[in-house]
């Protein structure tokens, strides 16, 4: 009796050893706690979040808008010509494919079968319930619980559902939100693999991928970004990626080559489809072409991060964070410099001003660049604009590194299927997102925040928020202290929820609040994303 005691006291060490992680001599993370706490906590607010969400839906769509909104009125009368049979016909004036009026189309099919819903609902109240059921029920359950179920502590789906760019069109009848749930579940599917570390799982990641780009065209840019950790991860498996950067991208492009029928082609045959599209459409952009001409908007890579900083505050801010950054600049002096003269030739050469944006009051980003992007005064245009942007790269580029997965890790341990690596980018796919975030925002002459809703998720998936506290400073353990200090993510976590949601609930009064006149607009127009 006395040899298995001892025996179940020797493995429960070495679980406790599994879960509690030593940061530093009397500092240490208990990881199965901050995932207990985690599962608990995302269990107890989803019925909350999603009582919210029907509550102000139902608000807004029979007393605030009961009518088209801005951009609605083009993708209500394209849905509403496919319900009348007339799958041939196609409005010139809009600029995407044709994803969201099939699927709005099955949508009504299906609401329409249950008797007392047609009573209930609108056709314009039935359609926008395709973006509701889409946000608050296929992407926190069917799409961020598998990755969370592997990444407890890096992500929370209750949270990620209430990002403000793209809560604002589960309101709305808009391509945001489906556009967003296939590219993330292509995703999901390659991370997670379900059906095993084989082709069907990539085929099946693959589908999602092009059927994405039937509500966005960019997100062809994503799927090759999508390609690049599925093919990552299983040469970290299969080629045994080390500490030497160059190897590790010469391993990478050589399993590619040795696994292409079954990691590259599903996404390759994708990239075929997309390129015979550009071939008979002579762009990228369907419909209205003379106002969505692409460019090099390369500030809007600045306006991008800038978002991001803001929003995901409560991940980063803490005294030691804005230290480095204070040290960076101690260090680094004349790079910095450097950074922020280059930073302020892109405010000056490369910012483009689209007759929408000043135009358009109905846009935060209208108010955004009348009193403070595009400031007549220097002052706030460069010396002001220019730091903010800076600390914003600074903020979006340090996350991700300090998130960057250990390769020495995966040389140490054994791991048979790529499903079983953690949730990180290495030094390769990092580069891949920020390219891949260049590729989908740079190009558009347009300053819409919603463009900001994939580089968002994409680089929130593999980040990780510091374990430090917010604003105190960790206490610095004496030699002969046996106590340690634990310190959890959990706080930040909440945080981050509680940020989105009042954002939301900030904007969502100003919209049900705020409205003004437009000559040659029949109804009231209100302030949205």
């Amino acid at each position: 009796m006395s040899v298995n005691n001892n025996e179940q006291r020797h493995e429960q060490q070495e679980d406790d050893d599994e879960v509690i992680q030593i940061l530093a001599p009397g500092i240490q993370r208990n990881f199965k706690e901050e995932i207990t706490n985690a599962f608990i906590l995302n269990f107890l607010s989803y019925p909350l979040i999603l009582l919210y969400f029907l509550i102000t839906f139902t608000y807004v769509t029979s007393k605030t808008i009961p009518y088209e909104f801005i951009d609605e009125k083009f993708h209500i009368n394209q849905t509403l010509t496919y319900l009348n049979g007339h799958w041939t016909q196609w409005d010139p004036k809009i600029t995407t494919p044709p994803g969201l009026y099939i699927l709005g189309w099955l949508n009504y099919k299906i609401v329409h079968i249950i008797p007392f819903i047609k009573s209930w609902f609108s056709d314009l109240t039935t359609l926008r319930l395709t973006n509701l059921f889409g946000g608050l029920i296929v992407l926190p359950i069917f799409i961020l619980r598998p990755i969370f179920q592997l990444n407890a502590v890096g992500f929370w789906p209750v949270s990620l559902m209430c990002f403000p760019l793209l809560s604002t069109f589960y309101y709305l009848y808009y391509t945001d939100v489906w556009s967003t749930v296939f590219i993330l579940w292509s995703l999901t599917v390659a991370l997670t693999l379900p059906f095993g570390d084989n082709k069907w799982s990539i085929w099946f990641s693959s589908g999602l991928a092009l059927i994405s780009c039937l509500f966005r065209q960019t997100n062809i840019v994503w799927t090759g970004f999508i390609m690049i950790i599925v093919v990552e991860r299983k040469a970290i498996i299969d080629k045994k990626f080390d500490n030497h950067t160059f190897n590790n991208f010469l391993k990478l492009f050589i399993h590619s080559i040795d696994q292409f029928n079954m990691l590259v082609l599903p996404y390759f045959v994708n990239f075929v489809l997309f390129a015979l599209f550009l071939i008979w459409n002579r762009s990228i952009t369907l419909g209205d072409k003379s106002n969505h001409s692409a460019g090099i908007h390369l500030v809007q890579l600045f306006y991008c991060f800038t978002f991001l900083t803001v929003l995901s505050l409560p991940l980063w801010y803490s005294k030691v964070f804005m230290k480095l950054y204070l040290i960076r600049w101690r260090l680094k002096l004349f790079r910095t410099i450097f950074e922020l003269l280059m930073i302020m030739l892109v405010i000056r050469y490369f910012t483009k001003i689209h007759p929408f944006l000043l135009a358009d009051n109905r846009h935060y980003t209208f108010y955004l660049f009348k009193k403070l992007i595009g400031n007549k005064h220097k002052l706030i245009k460069y010396f002001l604009m220019a730091p903010i942007y800076h600390f914003s790269t600074f903020v979006y580029m340090g996350l991700i590194k300090e998130s960057e997965l250990n390769l020495t890790l995966t040389t140490q341990q054994i791991f048979k299927n790529s499903y079983e690596l953690p949730i990180q980018l290495t030094h390769i796919s990092r580069l891949a997102l920020v390219v891949c975030t260049i590729f989908t925002i740079v190009p558009s002459p347009l300053f819409e925040p919603r463009y900001y809703i994939l580089p968002y998720f994409f680089w929130r998936i593999f980040v990780s928020p510091v374990p430090e506290p917010i604003l105190a400073t960790i206490p610095i353990p004496k030699e002969d202290e046996e106590q340690r200090y634990v310190v959890s993510s959990t706080n930040r976590q909440l945080l981050e929820m509680i940020w989105f949601l009042l954002i939301d609930l900030v904007t969502l009064i100003i919209f049900i609040k705020y409205s003004f006149s437009w000559s040659d607009e029949e109804f009231p127009q209100r302030i949205i994303w």
